[in-house]
């Protein structure tokens, strides 16, 4: 069974078009929140070192798995790991929200593909490794596959929204190849006790913005610009939102159904002393890309953003607080090593979120 269904198998390291294809017309999140990625078709080429594992009918893709290697930390030290950027299945194996058996050949598949450390479950490699990835715990059939595969949760996060209708620049600056050095000294001393950290997504196309205090960078924060469609938004305001607002010129400036650009973050962090400089720098980023929200975020149980006294903003009061799960296959781990990973706040990078 597992040979004949990795014979149908396809794999590449260059995203296939049918693929780009069916990831732009799938839809995320749940039946309250769901919106569609604008911007695939170039953020995919952007991801590092992916491994694009998909089926295809008559030239369409039906299916695709596709993961990025990545070096994380776990406890003090590196690891080899391998993210789940994306999980996206055609409408033709879309099921209802009932727990499936997971007696399938394809659920058989990739549960022995999850046991091994080189995704090959006709030739596996068994070496320590982590597959991890993000779900919804509402989105009841990702979730219960999740389970099927020998996947646990390891931590849980939220997300925090800014927003400001008009946006004043600040005395913030683009970081210079120069700074790049001083700020990962920061950033690795700020989430020194972080699993999951990586600095893979920083940096890219110039896009760190700072704060300097006589010649001093005293905090900074990655930003990427997003764009969505949103679908549709939870509850009685939510419906209110998505009709509404496109004729309402200062809503419609913080929330665009139809082409919904946002910043995506990470990697922030300030000094000692500069707490206050942050919501300077939140601002100041907006004005200078034109946006007028940005996204971040953080482990629920860790949220550096508490510690700061910042008026988040219109998005931030309306929209649903929800958290969604980290979630880990941990193959060759101890009980010691997992309950750590547990225990200690997770990185987030905005990247992997959009």
């Amino acid at each position: 069974m597992l040979e004949r269904i990795h014979k149908l198998v396809k794999r590449d390291t260059i995203p296939p078009q049918s693929v780009i294809d069916l990831l732009k017309n799938t839809l995320i999140g749940t039946n309250g929140t769901l919106y569609q990625l604008l911007d695939t078709a170039e953020k995919i080429h952007a991801l590092h070192q992916p491994t694009f594992i998909y089926l295809e009918r008559n030239g369409k893709a039906i299916a695709n798995f596709t993961i990025c290697k990545r070096e994380i930390t776990i406890g003090n030290n590196k690891a080899p790991s391998l993210y789940i950027r994306y999980f996206a299945f055609d409408s033709i194996f879309q099921g209802g929200s009932e727990k499936s058996k997971g007696n399938s050949g394809f659920h058989q598949y990739f549960k022995a593909l999850f046991e091994s450390s080189n995704t090959n479950p006709i030739t596996p490699v068994r070496e320590k490794l982590m597959y991890w990835a993000f779900i919804d715990p509402e989105n009841l059939r990702s979730f219960n596959m999740n389970e099927q595969f020998g996947f646990q949760t390891i931590g849980k996060f939220k997300t925090t929204a800014f927003s400001r209708v008009n946006p004043k620049k600040h005395n913030i600056e683009r970081a210079a190849c120069a700074d790049y050095n001083a700020i990962r000294e920061s950033l690795h001393s700020f989430y020194k006790d972080y699993q999951l950290y990586s600095t893979i997504h920083l940096f890219e196309h110039d896009n760190y913005f700072v704060i300097k205090k006589e010649g001093e960078i005293v905090c900074g924060i990655q930003a990427n610009p997003v764009h969505w469609k949103i679908k549709s938004l939870p509850g009685t305001t939510g419906k209110i939102m998505l009709k509404y607002a496109r004729y309402i010129p200062r809503i419609k400036k913080l929330i665009n159904p139809e082409n919904h650009c946002f910043l995506a973050t990470e990697g922030l962090f300030w000094k000692p002393g500069y707490e206050h400089e942050v919501a300077n720098l939140l601002e100041g980023v907006l004005a200078e890309t034109g946006h007028h929200s940005l996204l971040i975020w953080t482990d629920s149980n860790y949220d550096i953003l508490e510690k700061l006294r910042i008026k988040w903003g219109f998005i931030q009061r309306m929209k649903k607080n929800n958290e969604v799960h980290i979630v880990a296959k941990l193959n060759n781990y101890s009980t010691a090593e997992i309950d750590m990973l547990k225990s200690q706040p997770k990185y987030l990078s905005g990247f992997d979120m959009t």
